[in-house]
């Protein structure tokens, strides 16, 4: 499933950016609002009608029906926060059933060992955010999750608004159990204004990128930041390096089992990397830099280069927070070996899930159609600079240019390969990762990348 997957994710976001921006799908509605249990409540014309316009039921006051909450990713740093509750209190404010949804942030790792806790006790939340793939599988295994399948089925208008692919990776054995509501890459952000001063272009091969770490370094400027006490962090460089050094083959080879973890393209990456800590191309205490503090520096124009999840870009622009909203661009990092440029780190993201034990499915349903709906979704996009999930049309001038830019890059993708923790879940993705930060803290890459293959063969029957 995972290698097949891949063709399709780059086809849909390729849609969003090229043709998107051209034509376009419209908006979002449904034949019927069909529960995960199959029941209908609405008619098809007054669904989307309402989606539309942001009316989402019949005009029952707020607070009148349930609470339901909803679990988020999302540091006190990250200005998306307040933009997804606007979206749950629009929907509090109208809906059939006078439901109110409130939303509780977490921090990245902590959310992580929340949501494992909660599921344990069987008393997670009505809907939570989830990552895809392997991440999410346990607990559909484990029964713990809702089946969305007859909801969409029952919805083609819904159903069809998605970009082609996006659902592939939170459906198993044949069913949907998640939404994904937002798509994202890697991409490196970069400082205009420290490039220019320096007399430095956004490099278009690897050589060039060295030689702008190189020439950077050596005007006393810092190239590049990055945090490292989030393991995920520093893998998903070392990821992007892989990447560029074997292309897509050695994602889709791990994933059929034709190529192993010690593969020499991750050794080589972490190689690459290791030359470049040496070499003074990151921030001094690097390891022991947290990713709030990290993109507060970078947004502070005290670094030229930050590599990260496009979706960082609604926080670099906040202005209340960001000295460089007018001089800050994004590219995509050249690969060491050409022919694979344009193979970036990415994948579906924000996908929300309903839980099993929730006693207002129904309710969650609506509430998840209501997040993808045009409104929502171009609220996202223009305010935020979230790439949807929907195939949407753009208007160019509601974009910021670096948006902009992103989806230029986006459109330029030649495949995404998803971070290795969502594709192999807690056991080798999560290993991966923890490897990875070995090789940012001096562990010989070989020996590193041996431990992970022992590890992925000691738990072949997992």
């Amino acid at each position: 499933m995972k290698r097949r997957w891949m063709s399709l994710i780059f086809t849909g976001i390729a849609a969003m950016a090229a043709v998107g921006m051209l034509a376009g799908c419209g908006g979002n509605g449904a034949d019927s609002q069909v529960s995960p249990d199959g029941k209908s409540s609405k008619t098809g014309s007054e669904m989307s009608e309402n989606l539309d316009s942001g009316n989402t039921g019949e005009g029952v006051k707020t607070g009148d029906g349930p609470a339901l909450t909803a679990m988020c990713v999302g540091s006190a740093a990250d200005a998306y926060r307040e933009t997804y509750q606007e979206i749950a209190d629009e929907f509090s404010k109208d809906n059939e059933w006078g439901a109110t949804v409130n939303i509780e942030f977490y921090e990245n790792e902590q959310y992580k060992t929340k949501l494992t806790t909660l599921m344990a006790s069987n008393s997670v939340p009505d809907i939570f955010f989830t990552w895809e793939l392997d991440y999410l599988k346990p607990f559909v295994e484990g029964g713990k999750v809702a089946s969305l399948q007859e909801a969409v089925e029952g919805d083609d208008k819904w159903k069809n608004s998605f970009a082609e692919g996006v659902l592939d990776p939170v459906t198993y054995d044949g069913k949907l159990y998640a939404i994904p509501t937002q798509k994202s890459f890697c991409v490196m952000f970069y400082n205009k204004k420290i490039f220019e001063e320096n007399q430095v272009s956004v490099p278009e091969t690897y050589e060039e990128f060295l030689d702008v770490c190189e020439t950077l370094k050596n005007n006393q400027v810092t190239p590049m930041i990055l945090a490292a006490t989030d393991s995920w962090i520093p893998a998903q460089f070392v990821q992007q390096i892989s990447n560029g050094i074997a292309g897509m083959d050695l994602y889709d080879g791990i994933c059929d089992g034709t190529r192993k973890w010690n593969d020499p393209a991750h050794v080589e990456a972490s190689n690459e990397v290791q030359s470049m800590i040496d070499k003074g191309y990151f921030q001094d205490g690097m390891l022991g830099m947290t990713a709030e503090e990290v993109q507060s520096q970078f947004k502070q124009g005290k670094a030229a280069m930050y590599f990260q999840g496009a979706w960082d870009a609604s926080t670099i622009l906040d202005k209340n927070t960001s000295s460089i909203t007018d001089c800050v661009g994004a590219f995509t990092l050249p690969a060491k070996n050409s022919q694979y440029n344009n193979i970036s780190v990415g994948s579906v993201d924000t996908c929300f899930a309903v839980a099993e034990s929730s006693s207002n499915k129904e309710i969650a349903v609506a509430f998840l159609k209501y997040w993808t709906s045009k409104q929502s979704e171009e609220k996202l996009l223009y305010e935020m600079g979230r790439l949807p999930s929907l195939k949407l049309e753009v208007d160019d001038s509601k974009i910021d240019p670096l948006v902009a830019e992103i989806i230029s890059l986006s459109n330029q993708a030649k495949g995404l390969t998803p971070w290795w923790d969502r594709a192999f879940g807690a056991g080798e993705g999560v290993e991966f990762n923890n490897q990875c930060l070995a090789v940012f803290g001096g562990s010989d890459p070989r020996k590193a990348f041996d431990e992970l293959q022992a590890f992925a063969e000691e738990n072949a029957d997992r």
